[in-house]
């Protein structure tokens, strides 16, 4: 058995700081420690993910071989400018806090997030130059991703374009999309088809035209398509009913449109893939 013990630098939530200090520790892991009561904080057992204070102290225990067989990542494509790796889950892209993260793994800058628990294609910049060309492309509308999500639920229409206003909630660290704009709401255009059936759920191809936090989850959220095994956005008594725990979706496909002057403008034309591993 294994003991890791955390004191709380700044405000932060159990499961939040697990996430950020251990590696490979996923919200999978996260609720099995939570569930049998393998945590402790402040010396007292706790089986729910409670807010912390700054200096509390955080002893967590569990099995030598728990986290043993994780992978946090696997390269797809690697030049002298740019790295492309798949993320798995139960890892977060970059923190300023969190010492295990990609960028500090691979010792490059990421130029964009995925959700600790969204798995996918991430880009990073190994030198200032790719940095700026990327984070220009970003801005500009000039790099294209595409998600696969497994889902609750189907779709009347095919495909359908989703608009409307993302605004965040700061001490629940959620998102609300609304039709109509509220003071500090940014607009969002997500783009979702339907690909097939699996099993009870739908498969779900999804184009985010607009990169805002949860932007895909809650937006597939507000026309009742609930991504498996979200713990946030998704049916929680659907994942408890189908036993599923394990968020569903992954970034599959990124492709690049960046202008003749740019250094990476090599790059036009390739197209970067990975599977999912839920499907």
């Amino acid at each position: 058995m294994k003991t890791q013990t955390f004191t709380v630098k700044q405000k932060t939530n159990v499961s939040s700081l697990i996430k950020a200090n251990l590696l490979g520790a996923g919200y999978v892991f996260v609720q099995q420690i939570l569930k049998r009561k393998d945590v402790k904080v402040n010396g007292v057992r706790v089986n729910r993910d409670v807010a912390l204070a700054v200096g509390d102290v955080v002893q967590i225990y569990y099995a030598d071989d728990a986290l043993r067989t994780w992978q946090p990542y696997r390269k797809i494509w690697e030049d002298e400018n740019v790295a492309v790796v798949f993320k798995s889950q139960g890892i977060e892209t970059s923190s300023p806090n969190g010492e295990n993260t990609l960028e500090r793994l691979l010792g490059y800058t990421a130029v964009h997030r995925l959700d600790v628990n969204t798995e996918g294609l991430v880009i990073f910049a190994k030198n200032p130059v790719a940095e700026i060309a990327l984070l220009d492309a970003f801005a500009n509308g000039q790099v294209h991703k595409t998600y696969l999500a497994l889902c609750f639920g189907t779709l009347n229409k095919s495909p359908v374009t989703l608009t409307g206003f993302l605004s965040k909630d700061k001490d629940s660290g959620t998102v609300v999309i609304e039709k109509t704009k509220q003071p500090g709401a940014l607009p969002v255009k997500t783009v979702v088809e339907y690909v097939r059936p699996k099993g009870e759920f739908s498969l779900i191809k999804v184009r985010p035209l607009t990169g805002r936090t949860h932007q895909i989850r809650a937006h597939l959220a507000t026309i009742g398509l609930y991504i498996v095994g979200d713990g946030k956005y998704g049916k929680a008594e659907l994942n408890r009913l189908y036993h599923q725990n394990k968020q569903c979706l992954c970034a599959t496909e990124i492709e690049f449109a960046f202008p003749p002057q740019s250094l990476l403008y090599y790059l036009n034309g390739r197209k970067f893939t990975a599977e999912p591993t839920f499907i």
